[in-house]
């Protein structure tokens, strides 16, 4: 399997004429495989290792969204609050429009603020001083729309959000993310002044004109790093992989992380509407907090984001249902690493064991069996008190016991051949019979002896059919 990585991280390189590659697998918490390809430095000629530090840009945003989650959660930000609360310069901002709402610092984190998107202008930005940021605030042309409307990418949105970290917090933005992320989890070959790094093994940025190379100016630090400040190395964003990844699933363990896994798992919401996303199969995306949400017939749920900046590009794939994540760093301009993560994550897929299947749960297994008496006996009131009140009354006994009777009359006797939770309180499974399959589907009452309150069965292959 890390062999096919390997290969297919190379033939990307090269189809992409990307000078330096790194990318890195985390399997259950560990940073399985690291893939070094090409050159960090063309001049010297110094190839990529295991270690080499990257800028990745606005992978940094997640970062940044569940720093402000930490404030929320401690009771210092509210999210609906309107930003000027924060940033008091704020509020002389004039809105979109004379009815606006005011724009909250949620607005921020998913990208409904209003802003342009602004990455060209962003990525040569990120050495703004504080003074400038202020400038920015009370002389700028901010607002595309008025808030609330649409989903626009907006690096100043995250810049905001840092100014709030750094007001709220009472310290910069870099030093509070270092303090609540950076420290804890061990990452100490990641910082935001690249200018630092580039004194030490480090890739330098490139971009391709014709066929002329050359290097890109390396950005400073400055006020609006929490929009895509980040230089990090393949085992220190591995720690970070795995951080966000053990949020899933939610269970009862004593929580552990510099944050509370519930909060990881917030980010991953829609909280924006939908768009089609980049990659060798777009599909429809919704923007969280600092994270994208997808899903893959194949994968199951996929959490990702994109960096670019002038001389990098990279991306991070997580597959919590699997407990995998694949990240990518090129130094080539906007190198278009969203195309890469998924071709590594179908290898990983294709080489992995089939998992085993998800348990029922008690209430679940228990309607499971309801079902399976009714079915035997074609009598649903023989398992009335496994039924939800509603049940009964939403379809009549008599109607409910001729549809079990016909079904049973086309299929012949069945066993459980299966069963896949939705959740504790939902799922379907399968009734392999004599003459086909019967697939039945079951949702359970919120009460404290939960039943059924809705059932549906759906005859799969019955000889006659013309399915």
């Amino acid at each position: 399997m890390f062999v096919e990585i390997d290969a297919a991280s190379a033939a990307f390189a090269e189809e992409h004429k990307l000078p330096g590659l790194v990318a890195g697998i985390v399997d259950q918490g560990r940073l399985v495989h690291v893939t070094a390809i090409g050159l960090a430095d063309r001049e010297a000629e110094r190839p990529v290792g295991r270690e080499t530090a990257f800028r990745i840009a606005s992978m940094t945003k997640n970062m940044t969204a569940l720093a402000i989650l930490s404030l929320r959660d401690a009771g210092k930000v509210a999210l609906d609050a309107p930003l000027a609360e924060y940033v008091p310069q704020f509020a002389a901002v004039k809105p979109a429009t004379a009815d606006s709402k005011p724009v909250t610092v949620r607005d921020l984190l998913c990208h409904v603020a209003g802003f342009v998107t602004d990455d060209p202008w962003g990525d040569r930005a990120l050495g703004m001083t504080p003074a400038g940021l202020d400038e920015l605030i009370a002389t700028g042309t901010l607002f595309a729309r008025a808030p609330g409307l649409a989903y626009e990418y907006s690096n100043l949105g995250y810049a905001l959000l840092g100014r709030v970290l750094t007001n709220v917090s009472g310290e910069s933005y870099q030093d509070y993310v270092r303090r609540l992320f950076l420290a804890p989890l061990g990452m100490t070959r990641t910082t935001f002044d690249a200018v630092a790094a580039a004194g030490g093994d480090y890739a330098f940025g490139y971009r391709l004109d014709g066929e002329a190379w050359s290097r890109e100016r390396i950005e400073p630090d400055g006020e609006v790093g929490a929009m895509g400040g980040l230089v990090t190395t393949a085992p220190d964003y591995a720690r970070w992989v795995a951080f966000l990844l053990a949020a899933w699933p939610a269970r009862d363990d004593p929580e552990t992380g510099p944050v509370r896994r519930a909060s990881v798992r917030e980010m991953a919401l829609y909280h924006a509407p939908p768009f089609q996303s980049d990659g060798p199969e777009p599909r429809p995306t919704a923007y969280g907090y600092g994270l994208m949400n997808a899903s893959d017939k194949r994968l199951g749920r996929l959490l990702h984001h994109p960096g670019g900046l002038p001389g990098y590009g990279s991306h991070v794939l997580l597959m919590p249902d699997r407990g995998w994540g694949v990240f990518a760093f090129a130094n080539r301009t906007y190198a278009p690493m969203s195309k890469l993560t998924p071709l590594l994550a179908q290898i990983l897929h294709e080489a992995a064991p089939k998992r085993p299947p998800v348990a029922p749960s008690p209430a679940l297994r228990r309607a499971v069996d309801a079902v399976v008496v009714a079915w035997a006996s074609g009598r649903i009131e023989d398992v009335a008190e496994a039924c939800a009140p509603n049940l009964l009354l939403d379809t009549p006994p008599s109607l409910r016991n001729a549809e079990l009777a016909d079904l049973k009359k086309r299929l012949g006797e069945g066993t459980v051949e299966t069963i896949e939770p939705e959740h504790a309180l939902a799922g379907h499974f399968t009734l392999a019979c004599a003459r086909g399959r019967l697939k039945v589907s079951v949702v359970l009452s919120p009460e404290r002896q939960p039943g059924l309150q809705k059932l549906v069965f759906e005859v799969e292959g019955a000889e006659g059919d013309d399915k």
